[in-house]
């Protein structure tokens, strides 16, 4: 079992099944629609883009919001930012604004020193918590390009670490199968991943040990084309309905 706690250029290289060597850089461009349930009905919207900075980076750009008829009852409003090394994948910046229900909005920022292995959770411009994390460190929609990067090379089981700024985890990320997939976008083969994330946040509020599935096609890019998440009451899953820039 690769050990991504080991620096993430070392793995970075390796090509995928197709004979393509991906880097974060390569997912600079693209951008993936996914209609989002609670339980069974339809709740919301969410885009996750990739944008390459012109300067040897990369942010990638996770977005959601409820339908028109859920802000009535509970309006949603989220955005997560990752900036990363383009070519390593080491991460920069993490950037949470979530807004869930009527109350005030939840705001997280952590800055990353891969060099000194250094976690800083900012507020109101200052450093409120320093941690010392592992090298290959990533946050928690960072990620996500590093399993579908390692998962193009048929391993059946990886960790990676991560943190939000709160805490370090040390996420296992077995494949438990694969499946035939049906979505709006198309119809995808795909393996099923179970990444480990308890400890930190998401895109939504998760219950206390609550699983994350992500179904991952067996393609070039590894697109994942279902994910789903249980949280607080219920459970939300997220569809792909639409790719742009592949």
């Amino acid at each position: 079992m690769a050990l991504l706690s080991m620096t993430f250029r070392t793995h970075i290289v390796c090509a995928t099944s197709l004979g393509k060597t991906l880097r974060p850089i390569d997912f600079a461009g693209e951008e993936l629609h996914f209609d989002l349930k609670w339980q069974s009905i339809p709740a919301g919207k969410a885009v996750l883009k990739v944008v390459d900075n012109g300067d040897g980076t990369v942010t990638y750009l996770l977005t959601a919001k409820s339908l028109a008829y859920i802000d009535f009852f509970y309006p949603v409003r989220i955005k997560i930012e990752s900036t990363v090394n383009g070519e390593t994948g080491e991460v920069f910046r993490y950037y949470k604004h979530a807004k869930e229900g009527w109350g005030k909005a939840r705001v997280r920022e952590v800055l990353f020193d891969p060099g000194k292995g250094l976690a800083k959770r900012i507020s109101l411009g200052k450093a409120v918590k320093t941690l010392e994390v592992p090298q290959g460190v990533q946050d928690p929609l960072s990620a996500l390009f590093l399993y579908r990067i390692m998962a193009s090379q048929g391993m059946d089981e990886f960790t990676a670490y991560i943190t939000d700024g709160k805490r370090v985890i040390k996420s296992v990320v077995p494949v438990l199968g694969k499946k035939k997939v049906e979505t709006p976008a198309g119809v995808f083969n795909c393996v099923l991943l179970q990444p480990t994330m308890e400890g930190v946040g998401g895109l939504f509020t998760k219950s206390k040990g609550a699983k994350v599935k992500v179904w991952m096609a067996q393609n070039q890019w590894r697109i994942p084309v279902k994910l789903k998440s249980k949280v607080k009451i219920g459970h939300f899953i997220g569809v792909l309905t639409k790719i742009v820039g592949h």
